[in-house]
């Protein structure tokens, strides 16, 4: 534990101030983590509750830190806005904020296209399909629970590297078919348990939900996805 030594000019809550945002920027605390309560800071590093609430005041005035009436002090989660210049590609899109993204395949699986689905995918009900749940984080912060539906002839998806490499990528150098005309639908979604779980946030969090068609060259059906998004760490752009 570095102690804070009262001897040297810098006052006592600086140093507290100092200490904390080196803790949060070298992942101690992560983001969306709790942060030790006013009484266990005071204990820990021997100090008043005046001095630990004038640091943890001034980190919040400068968004590092975002109290939650009854919970704590949280690290505030950064909040990225998306590339009107990525042509919808998340992974770009993080490029170009200057962000790290990654993905992780959370289950695949083939399943029976119901009503819904059938009409969206233009298959008949209880027709085969493919269903891949993917995981989008930003700096390793979960953002985004994306759910794809696939044509059960596109048995290659089951198969495909769909962590390090886009979708549409894949699909064009197994089938020759390429992605040129999106059709989106957006509404409000509230988070069930596995959402929840996944996006690390409570049951029943409001979620942006993104419907999402994918149509071909000919104007058919490439594939049909869902993205579950965390609108508090990330913005949905649209592009005209």
């Amino acid at each position: 534990m570095k102690l804070l030594n009262s001897d040297i000019a810098i006052p006592l809550y600086q140093q507290l101030y100092d200490l904390l945002l080196d803790q949060i920027r070298s992942g101690v605390y992560p983001p969306g983590s709790k942060i030790p309560s006013e009484e266990e800071l005071c204990k820990t590093y021997d100090l008043s509750r005046v001095t630990v609430r004038n640091a943890l005041g001034r980190l919040v005035d400068d968004n590092i830190l975002v109290k939650r009436h009854g919970k704590g002090t949280f690290v505030a989660t950064p909040v990225f806005t998306e590339s009107a210049y990525a042509n919808g590609s998340f992974t770009k899109s993080c490029e170009q904020m200057g962000a790290t993204p990654s993905t992780q395949v959370v289950s695949r699986k083939q399943v029976k296209a119901g009503k819904a689905l059938s009409k969206q995918l233009q298959l008949e009900e209880g027709a085969k399909a493919i269903c891949i749940k993917r995981l989008r984080c930003i700096n390793g912060v979960a953002a985004i629970l994306e759910v794809d539906y696939f044509n059960g002839d596109m048995d290659f998806m089951m198969e495909a590297d769909v962590e390090t490499r886009p979708i549409l990528d894949v699909i064009r150098e197994n089938s020759g078919l390429a992605g040129r005309q999106y059709i989106d639908t957006f509404e409000v979604h509230f988070a069930n348990r596995e959402q929840a779980g996944c996006l690390k946030c409570p049951a029943n969090t409001p979620l942006l939900k993104v419907s999402q068609v994918v149509l071909n060259e000919m104007r058919g059906v490439l594939y049909y996805n869902e993205q579950y998004i965390r609108s508090d760490i990330y913005k949905y752009v649209m592009g005209s």
